[in-house]
């Protein structure tokens, strides 16, 4: 089973409705690396890992809240990872406490 630690560190949890009716878990975790494409054609600054703070959506599947099945987009700051969160996710998404950022 995946844990969202797993993946970083949770800064941020919640919850939203998929359908505006089934319950799914949603993080956002704080890593210490920007992953690079791997592409031999693209630049050096986008085809090699970075080692640069980064925060990443995770989302359970719906219905299934012992879990983190998706995420993969990363973000630069706390603050755009959450908005685009409220965007993909809607107005049902409901965050719990913000963990304290080292």
């Amino acid at each position: 089973m995946s844990r969202p630690s797993d993946r970083g560190e949770v800064v941020l949890e919640g919850t939203w409705l998929y359908a505006n009716e089934v319950p799914c878990r949603i993080a956002i975790v704080r890593r210490e690396i920007w992953y690079g494409t791997g592409d031999y054609e693209d630049p050096p600054s986008v085809a090699n890992d970075r080692e640069i703070e980064t925060f990443e959506i995770l989302y359970s599947t719906p219905g299934e809240l012992s879990r983190y099945a998706a995420g993969g987009v990363q973000y630069r700051t706390l603050e755009q990872a959450r908005a685009a969160a409220e965007v993909v996710c809607g107005n049902t998404v409901r965050w719990g406490e913000q963990r304290q950022e080292s």
